[in-house]
């Protein structure tokens, strides 16, 4: 797959961009380019790592949000759960970040959610957590693919939902319709969850269809 981010936007039945941006250092460049309150929001991290992983993902939106028009008035928002969305003069925009020590991934929409997360192909998943991570009836699926790639996988689809830290990835059952394609049907609205490889991380991008 020459560029992933093409083969799923092709996928989705609505708009959106990605991207897969490397951690950057905190300059003062860097923080010249973030807004007021960012740089207020900045301040509260209290290790040099999240400092990192916050700069990285709000410039990385912004460059994406050029891409959407309205750029200049591009803000990062939270709502009443701490959940970041973008927000322009005349819209709203769903927003997903996840992050590894060395890369940032954002995905942006505009009327859609969407969940991102990924993680890197050589991370070990200790035996004891399978029983917190798989869903019983998944053991096949399980047996299939690595463990820390059906993790991005469920990652992905809880944040899609928006339930963080309320939903067990154990209650999360997965199909594989493909190598890439995976599935899942939730009060009859149907999730999918494209998984794939990139610069040695597996990445998830979840969405409705």
């Amino acid at each position: 797959m020459s560029n992933p981010f093409s083969e799923i936007k092709e996928l989705l039945p609505f708009e959106a961009v990605f991207s897969l941006s490397a951690i950057t250092s905190v300059t003062s460049e860097a923080i010249s380019r973030l807004s007021s309150e960012e740089k207020r929001e900045l301040e509260l991290c209290k290790n040099l790592k999240r400092q990192r992983e916050f700069v990285t993902s709000r410039i990385t939106l912004k460059e994406m949000s050029q891409k959407i028009g309205d750029s200049p008035y591009f803000k990062i928002r939270k709502d009443e759960l701490g959940q970041p969305f973008g927000k322009t003069s005349s819209q709203k925009f769903f927003v997903s970040i996840a992050h590894t020590d060395d890369y940032v991934l954002c995905g942006l929409a505009g009327a859609h959610p969407l969940g991102v997360d990924l993680e890197p192909v050589d991370r070990t998943v200790p035996t004891k957590l399978r029983p917190r991570i798989t869903h019983p009836k998944e053991n096949d699926l399980a047996n299939e693919i690595p463990l820390i790639r059906l993790w991005t996988i469920k990652e992905a689809y809880i944040k899609l939902r928006g339930q963080g830290l309320r939903m067990n990835m154990n209650e999360v059952q997965i199909t594989r319709e493909s190598d890439r394609m995976f599935a899942k049907i939730n009060n009859d609205k149907r999730a999918k969850i494209c998984s794939f490889r990139l610069k040695n991380n597996w990445l998830a991008v979840a969405f409705y269809h």
